[in-house]
């Protein structure tokens, strides 16, 4: 596996903390101003929760065709197991899709913050019932996406997927 220069990595590591911290916020914020959503941002949220629930059927049907649809050349996935690009998370799907059953999932508690004109946060929970090299899973964890408008579609540059720490 190819790993960033030092200084590479760390501005990744940084950019992933201000995203994790940006995720928090963002519940916080949207809690504090209980603003109506426009139908505009609506459908935008309604968009984004459609592609992320396809990462997961993705995942459960071993597509990486959607992975490589939905994920643009420069984007970014970051998990407890460190960060990887574009290709090394296809690389990752392909080895999933032989070592891992996965039985269900489930998102909830999505929130969407505009972060820029076509760019968006998008942050939710999910529960995973899987099983990876005879190896349960974590099932519930944190999840984050960046979506840019680009090409005429949203795709994910960042995603992001934390378990919780105390799994029961």
């Amino acid at each position: 596996m190819n790993h960033p220069p030092s200084s590479a990595k760390q501005a990744v590591l940084t950019c992933a903390a201000i995203l994790i911290a940006l995720m928090f916020l963002s519940r916080f914020i949207v809690a504090q101003t209980q603003h109506p959503k426009t139908g505009a941002q609506s459908n935008v949220q309604q968009e984004l929760v459609r592609i992320e629930t396809g990462f997961f059927e993705a995942w459960k049907a071993k597509d990486q065709t959607y992975f490589r649809d939905h994920m643009p050349e420069n984007g970014i996935f970051w998990s407890d197991a460190g960060t990887f690009s574009r290709d090394q998370q296809l690389q990752e799907q392909q080895a999933a899709a032989k070592a891992c059953t996965v039985e269900g999932y489930g998102l909830s508690d999505f929130g969407v913050l505009p972060l820029a004109t076509g760019a968006y946060l998008l942050t939710y929970k999910a529960e995973q019932y899987a099983i990876c090299n005879g190896e349960k899973m974590p099932v519930h964890l944190n999840g984050s996406s960046i979506y840019i408008f680009k090409a005429g579609r949203w795709q994910a540059i960042y995603r992001a997927e934390v378990p919780f720490k105390n799994q029961r």
